[in-house]
């Protein structure tokens, strides 16, 4: 039997918009400013790079060097490493402008996953409380929302930036459950497309999930999901 579920934890890049497709653009249109080579293979690197970085920061392998003074100064920071690391001969400012530029450009090229409206929708005429969870900036955020036409289903958006921590750390859930006032998680399904933060981050919080493995890749990690789908219009079949 089904288990019965309220409030629904969307990711959103790779969950309701094409992330890649996203970044491929954005880092395409910064190596053009640069006038640099902007190969298929130079944007597959950079893809490579973005993912490896983010992963290794959510398992706590990239450490702040000190203490920043504000969130702002640290979000930045972080978000500056991928550019030096990837661009090489630049320097943190250098880095920081070209992440401004690049957060920019992931605004003009936002393509929903397929049948990610219709759900959502579906979802939202059902009556379900359908919030946002991710790693990705704010603005970028709220821009790919309003160009899928979907801020209208979505009854808050919780990102990492103002939690201060990322997906799948507890401190990110705990702002989760603190603004919404409760920490009773039964209700709760949390639906994303990766096994590292998404499904981790349900079974260390007790939120039940639901791997969108719309790829059909191999699971090779130990993080068992409670559902497994390869497409959006899936979840009618357990919502």
């Amino acid at each position: 039997m089904t288990k019965t579920y309220r409030k629904l934890l969307f990711d959103l890049d790779g969950t309701l918009v094409d992330d890649d497709e996203n970044r491929r653009y954005a880092i395409r249109q910064i190596l053009k400013e640069r006038k640099e080579n902007a190969s298929y293979e130079r944007i597959e690197n950079f893809i490579k790079l973005d993912n490896q970085f983010w992963k290794d920061r959510a398992e706590g392998k990239i450490k702040d060097p000190y203490e920043f003074k504000n969130n702002e100064e640290k979000k930045e920071w972080v978000r500056a490493q991928r550019f030096i690391k990837y661009f090489k001969n630049i320097s943190l400012e250098q880095g920081k402008e070209i992440n401004k530029k690049y957060i920019k450009y992931l605004s003009k090229n936002i393509i929903p996953i397929k049948d990610s409206q219709e759900i959502l929708k579906y979802l939202y005429e059902k009556k379900y409380e359908i919030y946002i969870v991710t790693n990705g900036p704010l603005k970028a955020v709220n821009d790919k929302l309003n160009k899928i036409n979907a801020q209208k289903y979505i009854k808050y958006v919780f990102t990492a930036e103002e939690a201060g921590h990322m997906k799948p750390h507890k401190e990110f859930f705990e702002k989760i459950f603190s603004s919404i006032n409760t920490c009773e998680t039964d209700d709760m399904l949390i639906i994303g497309d990766e096994l590292e933060k998404d499904i981790l981050g349900g079974i260390n919080n007790r939120i039940d999930s639901c791997w969108f493995n719309m790829k059909k890749v191999k699971d090779n990690t130990r993080f068992i999901p409670n559902y497994e789908i390869n497409s959006l219009i899936e979840l009618k079949n357990i919502l």
